[in-house]
């Protein structure tokens, strides 16, 4: 670059203005004791700029407020404040020591685990890393481990804007039955994975939705879901009574919130703008998930775009009035 005269001075007043921009944005960050990996820190920052695109273009969910992100590897744990909702990537760091205090009093090992909870008007997104997966010998299932992580953060993170609608709902009813602190979304499946007449009618009506999600018609896709849904029914009558009644309540919630959730990551992961992973390698995942209330939530999800498009997002992540079940009711009605 050749500078002459008065062009001189002004390149100069420029350099002098950005190096004290930068300076100013560095004294900005907290300051942090350690750091991630790079390849951790790599994957950190994808999956934060893959999660801010879903919920903005894939999911409508937006901005989801005051969720703080907490990830960790065998040494260090790094916190956000606004990472994960549309805020600047910017992170402070700790040695944890092998103790991870989490909010609320909780405690974790460096482990393989990821989840979302609420805390008093914050929610906390927690997670550990790729190197701490890689070591517990995880795989991607049919892309990078890094890609399926990156899901696994969509499929979470959605939950943390469900928590107010689908997730008090899920609350009140842990509540009125007052079940124990560790019921979840595969309870059902961990008191009646050994019934085989039950585990036969959840693993029909999962192939029905997705042969539905995949039919060539309308008409045959309508015929798929009312032929699921007549399963479900007498599912419900035989197994959901007397003690168990409280089933037929949480099961529609959990399939909703658990079905969302893999439907987000899924359409994350393929999206051209997303993870740009062909829909071929990863889709055996989803359909072949080991726990019920993914696989069958997943299969009426889809089911449920292929009839209605995108028309039931605006329930499934701001209103939360309906659960999948009753949304793909109506559509067939």
């Amino acid at each position: 670059m050749l500078i002459v005269g008065g062009d001189l001075a002004r390149y100069l007043q420029r350099v002098i203005a950005s190096a004290l921009l930068a300076f100013a944005a560095f004294a900005a960050q907290p300051a942090s004791e350690c750091d991630l990996s790079s390849p951790d820190r790599a994957w950190l920052d994808r999956s934060m700029k893959a999660w801010n695109y879903a919920s903005r273009r894939i999911s409508g969910i937006g901005r989801v407020r005051r969720i703080q992100a907490i990830i960790f590897d065998d040494r260090c744990v790094v916190t956000s404040d606004t990472a994960m909702n549309g805020g600047p990537n910017r992170w402070s760091g700790h040695l944890h020591r092998g103790t991870i205090a989490l909010p609320g009093g909780q405690e974790l090992k460096p482990q393989v685990i990821s989840f979302a909870q609420s805390e008093a008007s914050i929610s906390h997104f927690v997670m550990s890393t790729p190197s701490i997966w890689r070591a517990a010998s995880k795989t991607g299932k049919g892309t990078t481990l890094e890609n399926l992580m990156t899901a696994v953060i969509m499929h979470e993170a959605t939950h943390v804007a469900q928590m107010p609608t689908y997730g008090k709902r899920i609350g009140a009813i842990a509540d009125r039955y007052h079940l124990p602190e560790e019921w979840s979304d595969d309870s059902i499946q961990e008191q009646f994975g050994k019934n085989a007449g039950f585990a036969s009618s959840v693993e029909r009506e999962s192939k029905l939705f997705l042969a539905a999600s995949e039919a060539k018609s309308r008409a045959e896709a309508v015929r798929l879901v009312r032929s699921a849904r007549q399963l479900m029914k007498a599912r419900y009558a035989r197994w959901f009574s007397g003690k168990n009644a409280y089933h037929a309540q949480a099961e529609p919630v959990w399939l909703t919130l658990e079905g969302s959730g893999q439907w987000m990551a899924y359409r994350g992961l393929v999206d051209p703008k997303g993870g740009h992973v062909p829909a071929a390698d990863v889709r055996p995942g989803f359909i072949n998930d080991k726990w019920w209330s993914q696989r069958e939530g997943f299969a009426a999800f889809m089911a449920l775009e292929r009839l209605t498009g995108t028309a039931w997002k605006a329930q499934a992540f701001h209103l939360g009035r309906k659960d999948v079940l009753q949304m793909l009711d109506e559509a067939v009605r």
